[in-house]
């Protein structure tokens, strides 16, 4: 009897971590590509090499784009809503508390509140995409802070990840 629960926990372990891996492998497949724009900065880590920290357009919301009366609590789930321009580049249309209804043309994407500028009528945002590991060595090149594209990918479960910074 104890060897049926042992074997059972063990499976439903491996069975938790391959469907991890099956879920993050199949974002390439039904996931939505995003393109957004981004201005990068170099640091390194000690530990897992050169990345680059990526500021996005998007995580600077103007008041006028804010759907909402005030600012919600720092670390609350806002959305974002995105539209892709004629080069294929998303840009912001507004932002809120509460999901928005897509069109063609259109994604939502989660994202954290930070806090608001009310001095500028701004209000800051995170979308959990602000760090990219680059090959070792390869830092400098990404560090002359020009502005990048990053292509993103959305799941349908409201999981992304970064496939490419040009």
């Amino acid at each position: 009897m104890k060897q049926r629960w042992f074997y059972g926990l063990v499976s439903a372990q491996i069975l938790f971590l391959l469907l991890m891996a099956a879920a993050y492998y199949a974002m390439d497949m039904v996931g939505e590509k995003v393109v957004l724009k981004t201005a990068p900065v170099d640091p390194r880590d000690p530990f897992y090499g050169d990345y680059v920290e990526l500021g996005y357009e998007i995580e600077e919301v103007p008041g006028d784009q804010w759907e909402e009366e005030g600012a919600p609590d720092r670390g609350e789930k806002v959305f974002l809503l995105l539209e892709a321009d004629e080069e294929g580049i998303y840009e912001l249309q507004k932002a809120g508390t509460e999901r928005f209804d897509s069109e063609k043309g259109q994604v939502v994407l989660p994202a954290r509140y930070l806090w608001e500028d009310e001095r500028a009528s701004i209000h800051h945002v995170d979308i959990g995409l602000n760090r990219y590991y680059v090959e070792e060595n390869t830092g400098e090149m990404w560090e002359q802070g020009e502005e990048r594209l990053v292509t993103i990918v959305l799941a349908p479960w409201n999981q992304k990840k970064i496939v490419t910074l040009e």
